[in-house]
């Protein structure tokens, strides 16, 4: 028997292979080395890869991922992040639910923010609630808005989601910096595995230089079909206004999954309310929804 040690595989390459086994693509591949054939196998429990031979697979360290998919109500899960300090993360997210809702998509939003650094406080028309440490309220047709009910300090400390029954979309506003979400080592809101991820950011320089550390931190938990870029406050890629964009993200601008949506003024937007989001702010989401569900597939197939 060879003594030969497999390489790790990258966190990404493992998750691909999970995402596949999930689908039912149940796929086998073969290569030749010096002196063995290695296969590649797609196991249930740890979608690792193993050795025909029987040697050891070495996996590499990383933050365990919670997988949400089995929870009641929680997928697919898009999760909306902040690559820079006021972004809009929370007015894309609450955008893409009243999109989806409209369309007849069964949507929830989860709000992970500190209830005193919530965006979505009064973006609710019904109240519904509180339970298992959340509040719920109802926005629309049928969108449900589960909002934090107590103080929390860091991501670890967001309660467990409340289950909910029906729901075609979960979109998770993470409500945390990027930068307290990479040490986030343990708690569901920084390491569930997600369907997408929706990375919200502005032209400007610092910004876009924000945006690809994220972006870099992102490469290593996702595939790059998976993520998505929301440009708020420009209206289309120029190479002027985007100098100084990143590698990673004009690699996400040559996959077609950099979008853009308005910045409006107060008068227009006063705030995330109960009332309708403009039409400036709901067309560009549409947008959103249909890319999105080019990686989860048709959102109302998932009914059970």
């Amino acid at each position: 028997m060879s003594t030969h040690t497999v390489p790790g595989y990258s966190t990404r390459e493992l998750q691909a292979a999970a995402q596949a086994l999930a689908a039912g693509q149940f796929a086998t591949a073969t290569a030749a080395t010096q002196d063995e054939t290695r296969i590649v196998v797609l196991e249930e429990s740890r979608a690792a890869v193993v050795e025909a031979s029987g040697a050891t697979v070495t996996e590499p360290a990383a933050a365990p991922r919670a997988d949400v998919a089995g929870t009641s109500g929680l997928a697919p899960l898009v999760r909306v992040r902040a690559a820079n300090a006021g972004a809009g993360a929370s007015t894309i997210a609450l955008a893409l639910a009243e999109v989806a809702d409209v369309a007849g998509v069964r949507t929830r939003v989860i709000d992970a923010a500190a209830p005193a650094w919530s965006g979505l406080l009064g973006a609710t028309v019904t109240e519904l609630g509180a339970a298992e440490g959340w509040r719920r309220g109802r926005r629309g047709q049928a969108a449900l808005i589960d909002r934090i009910e107590d103080a929390v300090r860091v991501p670890s400390d967001v309660p467990s989601p409340r289950s909910a029954d029906g729901v075609d979309l979960t979109v998770l506003d993470a409500g945390w910096s990027m930068r307290e979400l990479a040490a986030a080592s343990t708690g569901w809101v920084a390491t569930a595995a997600a369907h997408a991820e929706v990375l919200v950011t502005r032209p400007t320089a610092l910004a876009l230089s924000q945006t690809e550390a994220a972006l870099r931190h992102l490469e290593d938990q996702v595939v790059a079909d998976q993520v998505v870029v929301v440009v708020v406050g420009a209206g289309r890629w120029s190479d002027r206004e985007f100098a100084t964009a990143g590698r990673l993200l004009r690699r996400a601008h040559e996959l077609e999954a950099v979008l853009f949506a308005p910045v409006l003024p107060a008068k227009t937007l006063p705030g995330l309310g109960p009332d309708p989001l403009p039409k400036q702010l709901t067309s560009p989401s549409q947008r959103l929804l249909e890319r999105i569900t080019t990686i989860t597939g048709p959102l109302r197939a998932n009914r059970i």
